[in-house]
Order: structure tokens, then sequence, then C-alpha cells
């Protein structure tokens, strides 16, 4: 009787630095990618700029697929090959380079392999979120926004150098703010941000109380990033 061979397990790759973009949906997570690249961060994308992000997407078209396989599935041998896939590009990236997520529980799978992690966590007025989100004609998100925005604290808990920024501070240059990126070791220019890139603010559409009520605890996380 001819024995089966035992399929080979594939195992991670480990992430020599793991520096990280994460946010919901239109909150200003290419603005924060526009900041650490002013700072000498390569951000590998496949997607340009258009009339909804003027200033590019900075996102890695099979990183952000594997981000929604990853929730569904875990590290099934087909998720790790694809993982190790991005670790690859990201490892073989000439000087630092950093990965945008928007699916944020997935940024636990790669803490698990990452020699040095740091994280920019963004968040944004759910009103304007969603009022962004419907003018592209997306009526619904895997994650919703308070999903997303509860594992973006849960997170920033469990990952010591990281920071926690709102759009409204990046698209203003607030004080405050280059204090905070320093904190993971780098030095940005304000001077890249566009206020004119703005898309929306003061949107009326209605929110539910915990929403708000996660969006002012966010905002209080920001002052402690800011300190």
């Amino acid at each position: 009787m001819v024995k089966k061979k035992k399929k080979q397990e594939i195992l991670p790759l480990v992430l020599k630095n793991g520096i990280f973009v994460a946010g919901h949906p239109r909150s200003g997570t290419s603005l924060a990618c526009q900041l650490l690249e002013s700072a000498g961060i390569h951000f590998p994308s496949d997607l340009g700029a258009d009339i909804y992000n003027k200033g590019g997407y900075y996102e890695l078209s099979v990183a952000k697929e594997l981000e929604k396989k990853l929730l569904d599935e875990a590290m099934t041998d087909e998720n790790t090959g694809e993982l190790n896939q991005v670790v690859k590009t990201l490892n073989e990236t000439e000087g630092l380079s950093g990965l945008k997520i928007v699916h944020i529980p997935s940024i636990f799978f790669y803490r698990h392999i990452a020699k040095n992690i740091r994280a920019v966590f963004i968040f944004r007025n759910p009103a304007d979120v969603k009022s962004s989100i419907y003018r592209r004609g997306i009526s619904r998100f895997k994650l919703d926004w308070f999903d997303n925005n509860n594992a973006l604290i849960a997170a920033y808990e469990n990952i010591p150098k990281s920071i926690v920024i709102s759009y409204d501070s990046l698209i203003q240059g607030k004080a405050g703010m280059k204090k905070a990126f320093m904190k993971l070791g780098f030095k940005v220019n304000m001077d890249v941000i566009k206020r004119e890139h703005q898309t929306q603010k003061n949107s009326k559409i209605i929110i539910t109380r915990e929403e708000m009520r996660l969006y002012k605890y966010l905002k209080q996380l920001e002052k402690l990033s800011f300190k």
C-alpha cells in the first residue's frame, strides 16, 4: 500500500519591520500614508489617485483582499501563502516599507509575525465617513464603522508603539501631530497635506448614540498620542 505524502505546512515569514496605517475606509488613512512617505516610508501600491482620493490610495490589492480572507478563515495554508507574498514584498522593498489596512482586525495577523511593529491608527466622525462612502456609491463595507473602530481600540491596546490620530487633526495640521509621529521615530512634513483634498465635513447623516460615544472615546485616545 502506497503511503500518501503528508501535506507540508506553510509557515509564515517573519516581517522585518511592520509599519502600518490602519483605519476605516474614508477616514484619512491615505493622508497618514502621505505623512509617513514624507518621513521616508515607502508604501508598495498598485492603486493610483482618482477624484475621490487625489493624493493616491497607497493600497496593495493582494493585501487588501487578503485582509477579508484572514477575517473569514484565519491562517489557512492558502492565506498563509498569500500573507508570505505580502511580507516578501515589504521585506524586499528598499528602505522602510509600510502597509495600509482598512479591515483593522487583520493587523493582529501581522502583529504575530513582525519583529518590530509600529502603527498609526486613523479615525473620523462616523457621519462624515458614511456620507463619504455613500458618495462613492457604496452602501456597505465588510465591517461597519463601529466594529472596525472597536478593533482599532483593541489593536492600540495591544501594540505599544502606536498612536491614534483623527482625520480633522490630519487635514488641519494640528499642533501635536509632529510630536505624535516622533513617538514612533518618524519626522513628518506637515506641508504635504492639502486641505482642498477634504472630501466631506459636517454631514447631517444620523448616527447612533453608541457610535458617538465611541467617537468621543477615540478623541480621548488621540489626546494621549499628542502628549
